[in-house]
């Protein structure tokens, strides 16, 4: 069960559990998603955690992790929606488990306190040369995101479809801004989201009973907080459909569709459209798997997936090029047969099933267990995973129907080898 304090400038979730050996803190501040932004607060994600004052080089920042039996420190950036997301995450051994005490936790929290307050500036910004540094890793990181061409894919599915719009805007930046940005105003803007970001803290483990106090002591940000949106229903300003088809010299083809639903994360139809999707495409007994995948033969791999934050649904598949448009017509057999009610009882079990099960499995992961947590505070979704499992299981026949009903697809990205010709 998950205990919440309010702090000084961020909100602090306790999730006990004595399945693990370890501790794990993640700190999540939220932004609005923005193309102003996006690049530099990316950028941030890979300065921030290479030095502070004491650990003034990448290399000290690893000793001392090690030395204190392996911790981790991390971030990643996300977007949810509307808002961009960095998470800062440290996992370290818990204390009871040691030979003798070595105060970890608080060993931790001192750190994430260091890498806000106590970065390494030099001339009022972050040092130069680990900036420089930085850079090029961002920069061989959206080349490698360019080279993986499922992700370019997907990428560019989310372009063209969120053309103008917070869907359309990359959780990591644009390269061409990233040489532009300097030390000085890098530094700037953390001092902003210091004041600015809404900032949730999750803690996971065998938690002590002081560890509140602890927070008190250790790490606090200025007294002021923001309630930024995220869940969203897509809407395109477009009526018709929009098919972009890009050849590269590329052997597997790859097959990216967008929907419109009407629906997302805080929609009374949620729980309906899970089961949709999973019945659709979203698991291995989904029928996109099971009829355009093993019956047809057409794909290497087929799924849909809901993305509960834009609103929208999404379908991909690795394809030859020759089966363009005979698994496009699968895939609108598939949606035009449960739009029409042909849904068996059998095949709502199975999905209902999977999804359960797949939810009990995040009780398995730290990670998952916080992920899974911020979804519903940051949209204000209260429930349990319990209550969650019961919304799931009472979905009807009616219900999935009505949700499918709403689907209607709106962006056709097809990356295709160059010898494609569009009546193949």
């Amino acid at each position: 069960m998950e205990n919440v304090y309010q702090m000084s400038g961020y909100t602090l979730h306790l999730i006990p559990t004595q399945k693990f050996k370890t501790m794990t803190i993640s700190l999540r501040l939220q932004s609005p998603l923005s193309k102003e932004t996006t690049t530099m607060r990316t950028l941030l994600t890979f300065v921030m955690m290479a030095a502070t004052q004491d650990y003034p080089s990448t290399k000290s920042l690893a000793r001392y992790l090690d030395e204190n039996y392996g911790a981790s420190l991390s971030t990643h950036i996300t977007t949810k929606g509307k808002s961009h997301v960095i998470n800062v995450t440290t996992s370290f051994v818990n204390d009871a488990y040691l030979p003798t005490k070595e105060n970890l936790l608080e060993k931790q929290l001192q750190l994430l306190s260091d890498l806000f307050y106590r970065p390494l500036i030099v001339d009022n910004g972050f040092d130069e040369t680990i900036v420089q540094l930085k850079k090029k890793e961002l920069k061989e990181k959206l080349q490698a995101n360019k080279d993986d061409k499922f992700s370019y894919s997907l990428d560019k599915l989310f372009e063209y479809m969120g053309r103008d719009q917070v869907l359309g805007i990359p959780s990591t930046g644009y390269e061409n801004e990233i040489q532009k940005i300097t030390p000085q105003q890098l530094y700037q803007y953390m001092k902003k989201c210091i004041v600015e970001d809404e900032k949730h803290i999750y803690v996971v483990g065998d938690i002590p009973e002081n560890i509140v106090d602890i927070f008190q002591r250790l790490l606090q940000f200025p007294e002021q907080y923001y309630d930024y949106p995220s869940a969203y229903i897509f809407q395109s300003p477009r009526h018709e459909l929009l098919e972009v088809i890009e050849k590269q010299d590329i052997t597997q083809s790859k097959l990216n569709l967008g929907y419109q639903i009407q629906c997302d994360f805080t929609s009374p139809q949620h729980y309906a459209f899970t089961v949709f999707n999973a019945i659709f495409g979203g698991f291995s007994q989904s029928r996109l798997f099971q009829v355009v995948r093993e019956k047809h033969s057409l794909c290497y791999y087929i799924s849909s997936s809901y993305d509960a934050f834009n609103g929208m649904m999404i379908v991909n598949a690795g394809i030859e090029q020759k089966d363009y448009q005979k698994t496009l017509d699968l895939i609108h057999q598939q949606l035009s047969d449960l739009q029409n009610e042909n849904v068996r009882e059998e095949e709502m079990k199975i999905a209902k099933m999977m999804l359960t099960n797949a939810l009990k499995k995040t009780n398995d992961e730290a990670s998952s267990m916080i992920a899974l947590a911020y979804n519903r505070d940051i949209t204000h979704v209260r429930e349990t995973s319990e209550e969650y499992i019961e919304k799931l299981m009472n979905v009807t026949l009616g219900e999935i129907v009505d949700v499918a009903k709403k689907v209607k697809l709106d962006t056709i990205y097809f990356l295709t080898g160059k010898e494609f010709h569009e009546n193949n």
